[in-house]
């Protein structure tokens, strides 16, 4: 759990880096620009690669529940949306929170092998 509390930080925080630089003075649009960046960034890595940057750094990948496959764009999507609604984080499920459940996705653990 503390390894997707770091890597939702770092997320976040990485957000806020670039709206406040994009939108410095006024804050409401700050905010609404950092929920949209967010949502992009989560949506697009995770698409893209599995993990989102702060997923990456914390060595953490989505993976379908059932047989460990990446997930579709509409489901990526969907389970971003649930995130940055925030309610679905706090209720979890043997270790899985509910924007895990209704999505069917699992956060695990990975390690790059060296060669």
């Amino acid at each position: 759990m503390g390894r997707r509390i770091w890597a939702l930080f770092l997320d976040s925080f990485g957000a806020y880096l670039v709206a406040s630089a994009l939108e410095p003075h006024d804050m409401a649009k700050r905010l609404l620009l950092q929920t949209s960046i967010l949502f992009l960034e989560i949506s697009l890595l995770t698409s893209l690669k599995g993990a989102s940057f702060g997923q990456s750094a914390a060595k953490l990948k989505v993976v379908d529940f059932q047989n460990g496959n990446a997930l579709s764009i509409p489901r990526v999507l969907f389970r971003t949306l649930l995130i940055l609604l925030v309610l679905p984080a706090v209720f979890r499920s043997g270790g899985r929170c509910v924007h895990d459940i209704v999505t069917r996705s699992v956060v695990v653990r990975y390690y790059k092998e060296s060669v």
